[in-house]
């Protein structure tokens, strides 16, 4: 790999360790609202997902990505990931757990489409059409699932617009590398992942979310018997733009659990 991922560190250096990692479409842009509650406590460093954000452009791929990410983060952190970051950290914290302190999966799941043994989550063909949209209206069907993410929430209308403007902050992201981005979303199953897993993990989940239902709770427990759940009541599929302090004060309890605060 020649290009090193785009990077941006917040927070006083000395403080604990946490790294996030953003979602589909987007890049970490999507933090701004929520770093100030955090930053008291850690020190952060948001990654640009392959193609996405500063890494638009570069030649980078996910396939690289355990490798890449590793020269641009603390050996020991906290991870947080949100939706496809989520299943990127859950597969960070498989191969390197020696790097990871605590696993934060924020309206994040295992296994983000229907299988036969896997019910709570996206049907098949709804993801099917979603990809067809794609290939058809890149922009339209980026736009509609900003929308798509933010349904439901108790401030629906104001979610919209931030995840708007952060979008519009961005590049403007080839057809191939959103494409790319929903391809590890449809292939990806790391059940047996999670089920393996030796270390702290926390799942939040928005009770209103249509990409990653609440419902999963208990598909969660049978999976990693002692990882926590929580919900946050008229919260989507963006907790931490509708509900930040709630968010925020999970996370920080989730880092205490964990052993990375006092």
């Amino acid at each position: 790999m020649s290009a090193v991922l785009h990077h941006v560190v917040h927070g006083k250096p000395g403080l604990p360790e946490l790294v996030l990692l953003h979602g589909w479409g987007l890049h970490s842009g999507v933090w701004e609202k929520f770093l100030p509650l955090l930053t008291p406590h850690f020190r952060i460093t948001c990654v640009d997902l392959p193609g996405f954000g500063g890494n638009h452009g570069k030649e980078l791929r996910f396939a690289d990505f355990f490798e890449a990410v590793q020269t641009v983060t603390p050996p020991r952190a906290l991870w947080a990931g949100w939706s496809l970051g989520g299943l990127l950290a859950l597969e960070m914290a498989a191969r390197h757990p020696q790097r990871v302190q605590g696993l934060f999966m924020l309206a994040a799941t295992p296994c983000f489409v229907q299988r036969e043994d896997w019910t709570p989550a996206m049907k098949p063909d709804v993801f099917a059409d979603f990809a067809d949209s794609l290939r058809e209206n890149p922009l339209l069907t980026l736009e509609s699932f900003l929308t798509l993410q933010c349904r439901g929430s108790a401030s629906m209308k104001a979610d919209i617009r931030f995840l708007q403007s952060v979008l519009e902050a961005g590049p403007n992201l080839s057809t191939s590398v959103l494409q790319t981005g929903l391809d590890v979303l449809a292939r990806g199953d790391l059940r047996a992942r999670l089920s393996a897993l030796n270390l702290p993990v926390h799942f939040l989940l928005g009770e209103k979310d249509v990409l990653v239902p609440a419902k999963l709770q208990p598909a969660l427990k049978i999976l990693q018997f002692d990882a926590g759940v929580t919900v946050i009541p008229a919260a989507a599929h963006v907790p931490f733009v509708s509900h930040p302090e709630v968010t925020a004060k999970a996370l920080t309890g989730f880092a205490r659990k964990a052993g990375a605060l006092t």
